[in-house]
């Protein structure tokens, strides 16, 4: 009896052990599922950008980079698959030796139950049990020996319910197994279909790179007008966003070098309640803001960089440029009110737009749908995505007014990843 008490607790320790772990695991492979299918979806996205740039029969420099992002995401993907695997692989492991345990739980209890039955079947009769009172040495004795026989019926129908739930256990968890490894190979077979569209895709970005570096000329003219243009959009966004606040009035003074180029000018930030409150509900909203297209790709990242082409030549982004589909909308990713419309000649327009001590910038425009002024909500279509020879891409930029001048920041760590 003490024997199959044992095993009792030794049950249902394991059976705690095997549920947190298992709860803990369902958890982060929920975790890694998810992650997998956004990076499934922002593959097929890249994909169908690539597809369409090869329609136009031109190598770009925005295909190069739309196959690099493609890259990246193929080789992530594999890194979340890697993972899913260690998951699976652990938990068939854990199972595997909880199952042999029960196993082992299941020899004692049956062993245990062997040989109540023998006791019972040895005191069969009334009379085997009346003989067996009646020679007990003491009236206490026989008082012990009588509650005996009764609890020892009692646990060998306990005892039997046990090894029912032990052998059910068992079984439950042979069939987990089963399906945990038919998940692996599954998620085995995936990876490999990955690795080879890997082989693929890094094949295609050579061969665009060797096209592309052969118009060395052509691309390191494209390179100084695009610089040109991002420095027009950039005096631009900071006179519109200087002239939508007042300066520090105070005078420097005699032989500083406040105010120069080498230093910013310091603003007057004082926010109304209203803006001050909007100003928190943008902050709260870091890293959840919706996107500015409804489909894309980032493909220039915020922050210097080298060209994806020209070596020895660094990009300074401002913000981050968004592969999108020709003619897509553009969106203001949070709401807000339009504090200026810019046009930038042959870069199209821009619309900045204006929550509290920050401003978010959408540039590359080929038609704006808002005015100065105006209102707008979070996704409401502030204008249409310019194209050009390099495909169509949203460049956006969010800026920070401080009282020691502007500040740029990256959009990436704002919008919803």
């Amino acid at each position: 009896m003490r024997a199959a008490h044992n095993v009792l607790i030794a049950l249902l320790c394991l059976l705690l052990i095997a549920v947190a772990p298992m709860a803990a695991s369902a958890q982060s492979r929920k975790e890694l599922e998810k992650k997998r299918e956004a990076l499934d979806k922002q593959i097929r996205t890249t994909t169908a950008l690539i597809e369409q740039a090869r329609k136009e029969q031109k190598v770009t420099q925005q295909q190069l980079q739309l196959l690099e992002s493609q890259i990246q995401a193929r080789e992530q993907l594999i890194r979340t698959m890697n993972g899913e695997l260690r998951r699976v692989d652990e938990r068939i492991n854990e199972d595997q030796e909880l199952v042999e345990s029960l196993r082992k739980d299941l020899v004692t209890l049956k062993e245990e139950y062997a040989r109540m039955v023998q006791f019972a079947y040895r005191n069969r009769s009334a009379y085997d049990r009346m003989s067996y009172l009646f020679a007990a040495s003491s009236f206490q004795q026989a008082f012990k020996r009588g509650r005996y026989l009764s609890q020892i019926g009692q646990q060998r129908v306990r005892q039997a319910a046990l090894i029912a739930e032990t052998q059910a256990a068992i079984e439950a968890r042979l069939a987990g197994l089963k399906e945990q490894r038919e998940e692996k190979n599954r998620i085995v077979s995936m990876e490999q279909a990955e690795k080879q569209k890997l082989a693929a895709d890094r094949n295609g970005q050579q061969s665009a790179l060797a096209t592309l570096r052969k118009e060395e000329g052509r691309l390191k003219e494209t390179q100084r007008k695009q610089q040109k243009q991002r420095n027009d959009l950039d005096a631009a966004i900071k006179k519109a966003i200087e002239e939508s606040i007042t300066k520090d009035p105070k005078p420097k003074p005699k032989g500083s070098t406040a105010g120069t180029t080498s230093s910013p000018a310091k603003l007057d930030i004082t926010l109304t309640p209203e803006a001050k409150e909007l100003n928190t509900d943008f902050e709260k909203n870091k890293g959840k803001l919706p996107w500015p297209v409804e489909k894309g790709v980032i493909t220039s990242r915020f922050g210097p960089q080298p060209h994806p082409v020209l070596p020895g030549i660094k990009i300074d982004n401002n913000g981050i440029d968004i592969t999108t589909e020709k003619g897509s909308n553009v969106r203001a990713v949070f709401r807000g009110e339009v504090s200026s419309v810019i046009v930038i000649p042959g870069a199209g327009k821009a619309v900045i737009v204006s929550h509290g001590a920050y401003r978010t910038v959408y540039s590359n425009l080929r038609d704006v749908t808002v005015a100065k002024g105006q209102k707008v909500d979070t996704k409401q279509v502030v204008g249409t995505v310019l194209t050009d020879d390099n495909g169509s891409v949203a460049h956006i930029e969010i800026w920070k007014i401080t009282s020691e001048g502007l500040v740029k920041v990256d959009p990436a760590l704002w919008i919803f990843r």
